[in-house]
């Protein structure tokens, strides 16, 4: 049961809009020199999901700040609630007909962290099959282990979104020049080679600044705690690494597998970072016992969002094959540097460029969807489409440096090198300035 007093206190607003200002976590938005910022856009049911520490809440409390203050919607019709403090899924039904109950007309919900609620997902089918959606805008947020249930809502309005770590190109929206930031507008879609070539041409006259962010987002990625500590502070505090690497390991013992199986497999992926392997490798060359422990875990750490597999690509048929050897890769470049502190005990990085290979192959995956890698007698770093890219995170990169393998449009990044050849089909963009064309 659900005490209406546990309304008012989650909803200061209701009494003064001005009231959302005192709210922690838009004071501590606000306050940035370098804001991140949202507003509220769409009139559509949302299930956001995502590892934890993405600023999932702070997102839900901006929606708010928006609708309140430059919406101007009314004080009472804007509901947001924790749900840390309910049991089981009735709770979440109660209170949604607590809510009918004070505030009549259209509503805009925010129910936050509801992967701490037994059963949650019954009661999410049963608002929204029922009347106690109507007049209401929901939206949800559940971290990392909310994604292992694959809950899918099938047929029900409302749409999953994963909630995710930033691109660099959202990096250099909030730390890039005022014109820089104009020139992010452009996305292109990877229908051709000239394409990318054109796009990356009227933003090739911002590569100081874009190399200078870059090595940057290298470091902290785009968590924003770590971020605004390195580029506010100077530094990113030992402590972040450590909450970040509890956030995994209590992730892993919530759905009660070993911490160390985990440790081990997360060791064999550092180890064969941007190299290919097979199941039977990693789990031979780390003692895990058998492949099917080792493609176990690296399936749950997928689903903890902490890495993404990444499988064979065939080029020619433009499709994924799913054979034996795999890659893998962080999701995101801080995460690199949590796990490798943490199991090897390094702090330092001298060569960037499997780094580099990581965020491009991630960060087109989350545009693309279908991303691998092509090995036959030779090897292509990352393939999509009838794209290749090869990563040579170096200086004076030559077009002879792309394997010989037949692909329509070949790409190779670079530190620095900007140079294409049309009729080659073969393009050399620095991988900073590869990464805001899309």
């Amino acid at each position: 049961m659900v005490e209406v007093d546990a309304l008012k206190e989650q909803n200061p607003w209701w009494i003064s809009r001005d009231k959302i200002l005192e709210d922690e976590k838009v004071k501590e938005a606000l306050r940035r020199r370098n804001k991140l910022l949202y507003s509220f856009e769409e009139k559509k049911n949302k299930l956001l999901v995502g590892p934890r520490q993405t600023g999932k809440t702070t997102y839900l409390k901006l929606l708010i700040y928006d609708l309140l203050m430059e919406k101007k919607v009314d004080e009472k019709k804007v509901v947001y609630f924790s749900c840390e403090i309910l049991k089981n899924f009735e709770d979440i039904i109660d209170l949604i007909r607590k809510i009918d109950f004070l505030v009549e007309g259209e509503k805009f919900i925010f129910l936050d962290e509801v992967g701490f609620v037994k059963d949650w997902e019954r009661a999410i089918k049963y608002i929204l099959d029922s009347n106690l959606s109507k007049d209401k805008v929901i939206y949800i947020t559940g971290s990392s282990s909310l994604n292992l249930r694959k809950e899918s809502f099938p047929g029900r309005n409302i749409e999953i979104k994963n909630f995710l770590p930033l691109t660099f190109k959202e990096f250099c929206r909030i730390f890039g020049s005022e014109e820089l930031r104009r020139s992010l507008s452009i996305s292109i879609k990877f229908e051709n080679l000239e394409e990318v070539f054109d796009t990356a041409k009227k933003l090739v006259v911002f590569e100081d600044e874009a190399n200078k962010l870059f090595y940057k987002f290298l470091e902290c990625g785009g968590f924003p705690r770590a971020f605004y500590e390195l580029m506010e502070d100077g530094r990113i505090k030992e402590e972040t690494y450590e909450i970040y690497w509890k956030w995994l390991i209590h992730d892993i013992a919530k759905i009660e597998r070993s911490e160390k199986i985990a440790t081990s497999v997360l060791a064999g992926v550092l180890k064969n970072y941007s190299s290919k392997f097979s199941l039977s490798s990693i789990a031979k060359e780390m003692e895990i016992g058998s492949h099917v422990t080792a493609r176990e875990y690296l399936e749950i750490l997928e689903n903890l969002f902490v890495i993404r597999n990444f499988y064979t690509f065939d080029p020619y048929k433009e499709r994924i094959v799913y054979r034996k050897m795999r890659k893998a890769y962080f999701i995101d470049p801080f995460l690199f540097h949590v796990v490798n502190r943490k199991v090897f005990g390094k702090s330092k990085i001298d060569d960037f460029s499997k780094i580099v290979e990581g965020v491009v192959a991630e960060e087109l995956s989350r545009k693309i969807g279908h991303v691998g890698f092509y090995h036959n007698k030779k090897e292509i770093d990352i393939v999509f489409k009838n794209f290749g890219i090869e990563v040579k995170f170096k200086e004076n990169v030559k077009f002879s440096d792309f394997p010989n393998v037949e692909l329509k449009n070949k790409i190779l990044l670079s530190k620095e090198t900007f140079d294409f050849d049309e009729n080659r089909k073969m393009l050399i963009v620095p991988a900073s300035i590869f990464l805001l064309v899309f």
